[in-house]
């Protein structure tokens, strides 16, 4: 404004005192130094005046005053009066975009929550499948395991059955029945003692199987004094069979006894005899 002289409209507005505070103070310095712009507002002013005395002069609020020469074009809105006259529009329209946009945010998360419940139950149904194909395997292998004792046992129950028998054809065996001590008694026995293998048999038949904490114990007499020869119980049908290495040292031997001992043996004859038997005429 410092090159500028006021216009019609300007010096109007100022008269009537319709401009904004701030244009309204740089308006009041111009017009000071400027003659040709005071006369302006001057003429401005007593028009103003005139108009004025014809009606009761109430100074009406600058809202309503600013908005009615608005409304009759007198006043342009400035910068920020066209931002707040826009603000509501503009407002409206952002709160859409954001809803579209929170609309479009919460889609997506429900949409990956659905996709992660899907890969959840997908991942459940592999480790549910996977767990299962592990306790088949599990029972397979035991079956297999079980299935590959009782082959094991069957093998050691016929090589057992071999050499028994080998034992029994061998012209260098010697073959003793042992009788039972109780007369009531229908177990029967035989002990059989293979020199070439070093190896001893002790089989039984209607032998009562012993309960838990007890066993039968084999021993041999040597020279007065009884050696171990080991422990044995019998199935539930009653019978026994039982093979051990003789003792490295024992030559001579004149008696054999089976007796009844707690659970794991005795380092020396105590329990009650079951079996006994002769072997005077073994002579080593």
């Amino acid at each position: 404004m410092e090159s500028r002289h006021l216009t019609q409209e300007q010096a109007d507005e100022f008269a009537l005192g319709a401009l904004e505070p701030d244009i309204e103070r740089l308006v009041a310095l111009h017009v000071a130094e400027c003659v040709s712009c005071r006369d302006e507002v001057e003429a401005a002013e007593r028009l103003a005046s005139s108009l004025a005395l014809g009606v009761p002069r109430h100074t009406p609020p600058a809202h309503l005053k600013r908005r009615v020469l608005f409304a009759a074009g007198i006043v342009r809105p400035g910068p920020l009066g066209r931002m707040l006259r826009f603000a509501p529009a503009a407002a409206a329209v952002a709160a859409i975009f954001v809803a579209i946009a929170a609309f479009t945010g919460m889609v997506s998360v429900r949409s990956q929550v659905g996709d992660l419940r899907g890969a959840n139950h997908d991942l459940k149904a592999q480790v549910d499948e996977a767990l299962a194909q592990k306790v088949q395997i599990a029972a397979i292998s035991l079956r297999l395991n079980q299935e590959e004792q009782k082959s094991y046992d069957l093998r050691q129950q016929a090589s057992g059955d071999r050499d028994l028998l080998l034992a029994l054809l061998s012209p260098d065996s010697y073959v003793a029945e042992v009788f039972g001590v109780d007369a009531a008694s229908a177990a029967v026995g035989r002990l059989v003692w293979d020199e070439d293998q070093k190896r001893v048999w002790f089989v039984a038949s209607d032998l009562p199987a012993r309960p838990t904490g007890q066993t039968y114990q084999i021993w041999v007499d040597a020279g007065g004094r009884y050696v171990s020869l080991g422990t044995f119980n019998s199935d539930s049908a009653g019978f026994a069979r039982y093979d051990t290495i003789v003792p490295e040292g024992l030559t001579s031997y004149t008696s054999a006894v089976v007796t009844v001992e707690r659970a794991g043996g005795a380092p020396e004859r105590s329990g009650p005899s079951v079996f006994v038997g002769d072997f005077s005429r073994f002579q080593r």
